[in-house]
Formats: C-alpha cells, sequence, structure tokens
C-alpha cells in the first residue's frame, strides 16, 4: 500500500465509513470486495443508494484511496491505502492544526474530557517506556 503523507487527504464521514468497510473486509482476507459487499457489511451504507455508494467510490478512486478492476461485469475494489496509514496521518493533521502541532496537549484533553481511564493511562505509561528504551 502506498504512503499517503505528503498528499494526505482528510476524507469526508461518508467517504470514510466507505473505506472503513473496505478495510474491515480486507482485513478478513475478502480479495472481490464490490459496492454490494459494502453495503451488505456495513448497516450505515445499506441505507444509502447503490448509485450514492458508486459516487463515493468513486471520489475514492480519483482521490488515491482505492484501485478498481473490472472483472466480466462487476467492479471489485483494493484499498490503496491501510487504515493503520490512515488512522497515522489523520492524528498527525489533528494534533498540528487543534493541539498546536503538540500531542501532549491531545493527551492533556483526553485525560481532562474523561476519555482516558486508569488502565489506558497506564497502557501509555507502558508504551512510552518502551518506546524510550527502544523496544517500541
Amino acid at each position: 500500500m502506498k504512503e499517503i503523507s505528503q498528499q494526505f487527504i482528510k476524507l469526508p464521514e461518508s467517504e470514510l465509513r466507505v473505506m472503513q468497510a473496505v478495510w474491515a473486509l480486507h482485513n478478513t482476507g475478502e480479495s472481490n470486495i464490490t459496492a454490494a459487499s459494502l453495503m451488505a457489511a456495513d448497516r450505515g451504507l445499506s441505507r444509502l443508494k447503490l448509485t450514492t455508494v458508486l459516487t463515493l467510490i468513486t471520489r475514492l478512486i480519483g482521490r488515491g484511496y482505492l484501485s478498481s478492476e473490472k472483472r466480466g461485469r462487476s467492479h471489485y475494489y483494493t484499498p490503496l491505502v491501510s487504515e493503520a496509514d490512515y488512522k497515522a496521518q489523520a492524528a498527525v493533521e489533528f494534533i498540528t492544526s487543534v493541539c498546536n502541532s503538540s500531542p501532549c496537549e491531545l493527551i492533556s484533553a483526553m485525560i481532562h474530557g474523561g476519555m482516558l481511564n486508569e488502565k489506558e493511562i497506564a497502557e501509555l505509561q507502558t508504551m512510552l517506556e518502551e518506546e524510550n528504551r527502544g523496544e517500541g
């Protein structure tokens, strides 16, 4: 899968929903991902018309997030950007634009907003300690 760092495009919620369904199917080993299989896999997408889902897919292809292969009468889609890469770039974008490029501001906001419990804070401490020791 390709790197997205320099040409990162934050996806609108509707397109992100499609990508999340693609990633979920892809992560289960599914290689024949169609618009119909996406709609069947995601309740939110199943409420949309097929033409709407196809329009979202076309946008994702244009943005470089999906590739399309026509076999017979069907189009099959493959992710070109991994979910992990997207999440990492979205986090960097968020921290840069909202948290003044300070990850500490983000974590502080999460703690004060009640988003992290004691167990999660301990997990973060362990990750940081492992990273400092060169284990991460």
